[in-house]
């Protein structure tokens, strides 16, 4: 998994001094391997796949070992491309590095936050204003997910063992 950003940098071939310039844009990226699977629990997977027609369609996708039982509510609201949220409720610390969900999408804790009210620092932006009082979901954060590709397929072995691989962008 990584987050892809949109950056630019430009050095002179003279001097070799640089400019660097940060785009708005930014999005989560994965690669999937699934277990291997046998023909009788290959199916569903096959038919998930085929059935997302490509590029069209979505899923929610998280990382089942990114949960945490972390709690925090907004106490202000935050407006598209904000990086730090005002939380209250915070019941309990916050280390960096610590997935949250909002709406639907997925953000990583970029600073260690104490319990209690204060600001929680994450990456990426936010995708789309945030009312006051939301609740940031960190048990099991998602998001929503397109295949990378069109063209997905699988590996299937004389024994009929089926291996599942794809890769896979954020839905923006």
């Amino acid at each position: 998994m990584r987050l892809n950003r949109v950056t630019s940098v430009t050095e002179s071939p003279f001097t070799l001094d640089t400019q660097v310039a940060v785009h708005q844009g930014a999005r989560w990226e994965a690669e999937v391997s699934l277990p291997l699977r046998n023909h009788a629990e290959a199916r569903s997977i096959e038919a998930f796949i085929v059935g997302l027609k490509g590029q069209s369609g979505t899923f929610t996708f998280g990382n089942p070992l990114h949960t945490s039982t972390a709690t925090a509510t907004l106490a202000s609201a935050a407006p598209i491309r904000a990086e730090t949220l005002s939380i209250t409720n915070a019941g309990s610390a916050v280390s960096a590095g610590t997935y949250f969900q909002l709406g639907n999408y997925l953000y990583i804790v970029t600073a260690d936050k104490a319990s209690g009210a204060g600001n929680l620092n994450f990456q990426p932006p936010l995708r789309e204003a945030i009312a006051i009082s939301q609740a940031c979901i960190f048990t099991l954060p998602k998001s929503t997910w397109r295949m990378a590709s069109n063209d997905v397929g699988w590996s299937i072995n004389e024994a009929s063992v089926y291996g599942f691989t794809f890769a896979c962008v954020e839905a923006l």
